[in-house]
């Protein structure tokens, strides 16, 4: 337990030196956590609807600290918790503690968890609670009794609470272990009631998508999976492919994938003797398989197969666990293994964790902060970057938007910098400067740049735009937010 409990410190503590390398929140969404635990705090309800757990896992350390150190400190925690439950899981499908050490180590210590700490930390914390909710699963098919049995229950609704991939994973990866599990029991009327009561939980599922989305896998989650794949094959399985830059977190896909192949061997040729586990393994086996295709389509931030990528690390250290346990047979000595947990353990720690990161720069915050005086009572900022979105509304407690149609025509206040209008010289920039000579001119807010984030009113706007060259008057009309 020690071992696990320094694990769990040592990788909260990487997660906290780069989060805490800058003042302000890190990540495209990083003000957004800080806006729903102040809301919490204050208001005791979300600013924002999403899945709650995360927020009301932070608002303690907030309440301590202040909701900035707040929601870095349980993000920190909160994903470098993965060691547990990758612990035990782990040592379950290895059929040893110490591969089970080597899962805690490889989870909690990969460059995917170290990314989710920053970026994504919903779906970091959400994966932390999946995972502990198969290990419950199993423990319930091990030895079944009612306490495991509503612990488990509350265990996998928590996971519905916290993220959709967690969920997800909670389905793909526990329901085929239940099955198999639990086959022999089914019988007659019991079958009939297994069946009635999962077509039930399939409608309520489907029922709470539709109703809130925002919360729950909801049917445009579900489209996304017709586009998750792509003609291009990357064979180094990267986990993001932009125009000028490229993600790869170590790799840990393609990674997954070659431990995955030897987990399958060794399935094959010795299979766990606990049926459960058996179906688990081999679940994880093509979970970290499906992960790796080199086709699948990672060019989008927002698409699934990013979020697929990111989610690698998890049958990675199981896989391991798996490939440890067989390792155990030869070297015949559990602290071989413990060994070797050491080294990854020093090796990752050793990692930059930095990759992928969004900063905020000081300039940027105070023209935000330069925003409070100049917005006009009753008006709602119409943004179309989610990044300064969450800014504005941390700091002036306006309320935003990123699309201006559902905001009446006049309500709108329109805020945006020099990337969104095309960098100095541009068409709209020289648009701006003309515009400073009106009754109603732009406000330019940024300490170095006279429209590096300006405030524009919707008449003001509308003249803008009538200034551009008619591509350009289309293609910002249409307001592309990021």
């Amino acid at each position: 337990m020690l071992g696990l409990a320094a694990i769990v410190a040592l990788a909260a503590w990487q997660h906290v030196h780069v989060l805490g390398a800058s003042p302000f929140p890190i990540g495209v969404d990083g003000y957004f956590y800080p806006i729903q635990v102040r809301s919490i705090l204050e208001h005791g309800v979300l600013r924002y609807p999403a899945s709650p757990v995360t927020f009301y896992w932070m608002a303690p350390f907030a309440a301590a600290t202040d909701p900035f150190i707040g929601a870095k400190l349980g993000a920190a925690l909160g994903t470098a918790l993965i060691a547990v439950p990758a612990y035990g899981v782990g040592a379950k499908l290895g059929g040893s503690r110490a591969a089970g050490a080597i899962a805690a180590v490889v989870a909690a210590t990969s460059a995917d968890a170290g990314y989710l700490a920053i970026e994504f930390v919903k779906q970091g914390i959400g994966l932390t609670v999946a995972l502990g909710a198969l290990w419950m699963v199993l423990h319930v098919l091990a030895k079944p009794t009612y306490a495991r049995v509503a612990g488990a229950v509350a265990a996998v609704a928590l996971a519905f609470a916290t993220h959709k991939v967690a969920a997800g994973l909670v389905i793909v990866v526990a329901i085929p272990s239940i099955v198999v599990g639990t086959r022999h029991l089914l019988r007659g009327r019991r079958l009939i009631y297994a069946a009635l009561a999962g077509v039930a939980i399939v409608l309520a599922l489907i029922v709470l998508g539709i109703a809130a989305p925002h919360r729950f896998v909801s049917p445009h989650d579900l489209s996304l999976l017709g586009t998750l794949f792509s003609s291009d094959a990357r064979w180094s399985a990267p986990a993001l492919v932009l125009q000028h830059s490229t993600l790869a977190f170590g790799h840990e896909a393609a990674i997954g994938g070659v431990l995955a192949l030897l987990a399958a061997i060794i399935l094959i040729n010795r299979d766990p003797a606990v049926p459960e586990l058996r179906a688990c393994a081999w679940v994880v086996v093509g979970l970290a398989l499906v992960i790796a295709i080199p086709w699948l389509d990672v060019t989008d931030p927002q698409g699934l197969g990013f979020r697929l990528r990111l989610t690698a690390f998890v049958p990675m250290a199981l896989c391991a666990a798996i490939c440890a346990g067989e390792l155990l047979r030869y070297v015949k000595h559990e602290l071989a293994l413990v060994a070797i947990a050491a080294v990854i353990l020093v090796v990752q720690l050793d990692g930059d964790r930095t990759e992928g990161q969004t900063l905020t720069h000081p300039a940027l915050a105070a023209a935000v902060m330069a925003a409070t005086d100049q917005l006009p009572a009753g008006k709602t900022v119409i943004v179309p970057e989610r990044h300064i979105m969450f800014m504005v509304d941390w700091y002036t407690r306006a309320d935003v938007s990123l699309r201006p149609e559902p905001v009446p025509y006049a309500q709108r206040v329109r805020l945006f910098g020099l990337p969104f209008i095309g960098g100095p010289k541009s068409p709209l920039d020289v648009a701006l400067d003309a515009a400073r000579d009106r009754p109603d001119p732009p406000i330019g807010l940024h300490p170095r740049y006279r429209n590096g984030l300006v405030l524009v009113s919707e008449p003001t706007w509308d003249w803008l735009l009538l200034q551009l060259p008619v591509a350009d008057r289309a293609h910002f009309a249409a307001w592309p937010t990021i």
